[in-house]
């Protein structure tokens, strides 16, 4: 599909004003994404979440700063001589579980299962079976793809003001260096913790395909999108299709593995009208094609299809680093 310059420029909007790019503003950090599977792997005490991401104190202490700040996560105290804390989920900082489950079952379908230490099988307890994660509709418990997802327009989002977000330099991508540090989900954060990539991705989800589209459309400077476009190949989450000859041009298409990146922006879309802008809402309204209604997103066992809850996965046998909530 050829967008115009208007269409392209109108695709970005939706990416950069979706419930989706706020939350990652807040939480797409590659530390605070790094602080959030320590939480949910059940560490919580400040020199535990130092060890295992191998963060710089002082701006470990700047993340935890603002999770508190933000409700996700809080203070509490485990030793009075002297006072002690450690930190722990709030109730919106456990409505994040369907992400983490998200991203669990992202890497376990895409990463080598050598280089990662999570669970390497959930159990749900309802069922008493191993089990996937479906990111699913509320309504017809069908899995959602980018294929059965609509939008539309909301009358908010005509009157919102046009974002043009923040250069930022690319970080280092994640590297094991120090003892101890863990690093389980860093092929996921690398991509999730990099804004750029989540707004080329989410792009990409709405239609932009060309080098030109994502460019106007996100308002990306040509130096950093044709870096990220680079990455996004390299780690086969895009492929780059050539669409003319003379001169060459080329146009850049999600993977499977680019579109199984969905259930993870959709576990935030999900989280976000609950958490983060419940009165506000989103400038789309997204739609299953079971239903014209808005989409209500669940997720479900791969198993018996019953909606997933926290308390009811664990890892069998048990491992004190099993992907779930701590009391």
């Amino acid at each position: 599909m050829n967008l115009t310059h208007e269409e392209a420029v109108e695709t970005g909007r939706l990416v950069l004003d979706s419930l989706v790019a706020q939350c990652l503003a807040l939480l797409g950090d590659r530390l605070t994404l790094l602080v959030i599977r320590d939480l949910f792997l059940g560490r919580h005490r400040f020199e535990d979440f130092l060890q295992h991401t191998g963060a710089v104190r002082s701006t470990l202490a700047n993340r935890l700063k603002v999770l508190v700040a933000q409700g996700i996560v809080y203070r509490h105290p485990y030793q009075t001589k002297p006072l002690r804390h450690e930190y722990r989920l709030t109730p919106k900082g456990l409505g994040l579980y369907d992400f983490a489950l998200s991203i669990w079952a992202w890497e376990q379908k895409w990463v080598n299962a050598s280089t990662i230490t999570l669970p390497p099988r959930l159990v749900h307890r309802t069922c008493a079976s191993a089990f996937y994660p479906v990111c699913a509709c509320a309504r017809c418990h069908q899995a959602i793809t980018v294929q059965s997802l609509s939008y539309v327009r909301t009358r908010a989002h005509n009157a919102l003001p046009r974002r043009t977000p923040a250069s930022k330099r690319r970080s280092k991508a994640s590297q094991v260096s120090s003892p101890g540090k863990d690093a389980s989900l860093f092929h996921t954060i690398d991509a999730l913790g990099d804004r750029w990539n989540n707004l080329i991705l989410g792009g990409a989800l709405y239609g932009l395909r060309r080098y030109d589209d994502f460019q106007r459309g996100l308002g990306i400077s040509t130096n950093i999108l044709a870096d990220r476009l680079k990455w996004l190949v390299s780690a086969e989450l895009m492929e780059r299709i050539a669409y003319q000859s003379a001169p060459q041009r080329y146009q850049y298409r999600l993977t499977q593995k680019g579109q199984d990146y969905l259930p993870i922006a959709m576990s935030l879309h999900k989280w976000s009208e609950r958490w983060w802008l419940p009165s506000e809402g989103g400038n789309v309204i997204l739609r299953h094609r079971c239903s014209p209604e808005p989409l209500q997103v669940s997720t479900r066992c791969s198993v018996c299809d019953q909606a997933v809850a926290p308390k009811d996965v664990t890892q069998q046998p048990p491992r004190p680093d099993s992907l779930t909530i701590a009391s």
